[in-house]
C-alpha cells in the first residue's frame, strides 16, 4: 500500500514534466518562404541601421528572389540576402574590428546570436562576423576589410529546405 502512496506523486510529477517539455520545446522551423521574408526583412534593417551607416553605406545586390543550391544536400535549397558597399571615408577612419563589431550590435539587436569570436578572425585589415538567429535558423556573415573593395560584405542565408515540386 505505500508503494501506491508514492506512485500518484511521482504521476503528477512526469505528468507536469511532460507538459513542461511540451512547452519548451523547440519551435517549429518556419517555411521556407516565410524564412526569406524575414531574412529580407532583417537584412534591411541591418544596411538601414545606424550602427552601419555609421561605418559607410552598402547597395543590396539579392533579396532572396532565387532558390540556390550551394551548400545544400542534395535535393534541398537556401535563400541568400547579400549587400556590399564601402567604408566611410579612407582606410584608416574605420578599423575593420570596430565597424564589424557594431554591425554585430545591430544583427544582436534583432535577435541573433554571435555564432564565432571575431577576436579568431579579425586582423588590422580584415574582420569577420558570424550571427544566427536561433528562431529562424537565418545566418548573417559580415566581412569588413580595408585593403580592398568593396570593404563591407553582407550576406545572409537561411538554412536548408526540401526543395518543393
Amino acid at each position: 500500500m505505500r508503494l501506491r502512496g508514492r506512485s500518484m506523486p511521482v504521476a503528477a510529477l512526469l505528468a507536469c514534466l511532460a507538459v513542461m517539455s511540451a512547452c519548451s520545446a523547440e519551435p517549429e522551423k518556419p517555411s521556407l518562404d516565410e524564412a526569406a521574408k524575414q531574412l529580407v526583412a532583417d537584412g534591411e534593417k541591418l544596411v538601414a541601421s545606424r550602427e552601419l551607416t555609421a561605418a559607410g553605406t552598402v547597395t543590396v545586390t539579392e533579396r532572396a528572389s532565387k532558390d540556390g543550391e550551394l551548400g545544400c544536400l542534395k535535393g534541398q535549397v537556401q535563400r541568400f540576402f547579400r549587400a556590399q558597399g564601402d567604408l566611410a571615408g579612407p582606410p584608416h577612419v574605420h578599423s575593420p574590428g570596430n565597424s564589424a563589431g557594431l554591425m554585430l550590435s545591430a544583427l544582436r539587436n534583432l535577435g541573433y546570436d554571435k555564432v564565432i569570436d571575431s577576436l579568431d578572425l579579425r586582423d588590422e585589415n580584415l574582420s569577420v562576423t558570424l550571427a544566427q538567429n536561433p528562431k529562424t535558423g537565418i545566418t548573417f556573415l559580415v566581412a569588413v576589410r580595408n585593403t580592398q573593395k568593396p570593404n563591407i560584405m553582407i550576406v545572409g542565408k537561411t538554412t536548408c529546405y526540401e526543395r518543393s515540386e
